[in-house]
């Protein structure tokens, strides 16, 4: 099948490469860097970009409200698998946090820090988390979202008061947590 790039909305084939490239979500409810732009833009043109990018090694996925986009090798499976292990880990946290932890929550460091620091259960989950070291329970937050953020799950809305909210991408974090039973 030939394809002809002008028709795949080329003004965002270079952004859309470049979320490929580092593993991230394209999310329909994103306010950030155009990424909502970009969901309606591969949303027009789905089919056309899953064969534009098959030949480069990536496959797009969509779920309910956000792509991704996975390698068609399964070379960096052991990888892959810790980092399934370490959301999971992360998921669980912020469920043992709070029950409504999940796509569309807002949160705040502060708040979290707040809860963090007065309950017992959190402090125990977040000594076992084996990617998360801390020197106090406000790092430990701030690590956390830091990389969720890095990985595309949650966003910050308001700088000022540091609030964030769980983009649509979680709902991959949260299709691992419903299949796996936590042991202690």
């Amino acid at each position: 099948m030939l394809i002809n790039v002008d028709e795949l909305v080329p003004q965002h084939i270079e952004k859309i490469y470049q979320i490929i490239i580092k593993g991230g979500y394209i999310n329909e409810n994103s306010s950030k860097n155009g990424n909502s732009e970009l969901y309606d833009a591969i949303v027009s043109k789905e089919s056309e970009l899953r064969a534009y990018f098959r030949p480069l090694g990536y496959a797009l996925k969509r779920r309910e409200g956000y792509y991704y986009f996975a390698r068609n090798d399964a070379s960096d499976g052991e990888a892959a698998l810790e980092q399934i292990v370490d959301y999971i880990e992360i998921a669980n946290f912020f469920k043992t946090l709070d029950s409504n932890f999940s796509v569309g929550y807002r949160f705040s460091l502060t708040s979290m820090e707040q809860q963090l620091n007065s309950n017992l259960e959190l402090q125990n989950l977040s000594l076992k988390m084996k990617g998360i070291k801390a020197d106090d329970n406000r790092e430990f937050i701030q690590k956390i979202v830091d990389r969720l953020r890095k990985d595309g799950f949650v966003e910050e809305q308001n700088s000022a008061n540091g609030e964030f909210i769980v983009l649509n991408s979680y709902e991959y974090i949260e299709t691992f947590l419903g299949e796996v039973e936590v042991y202690e």
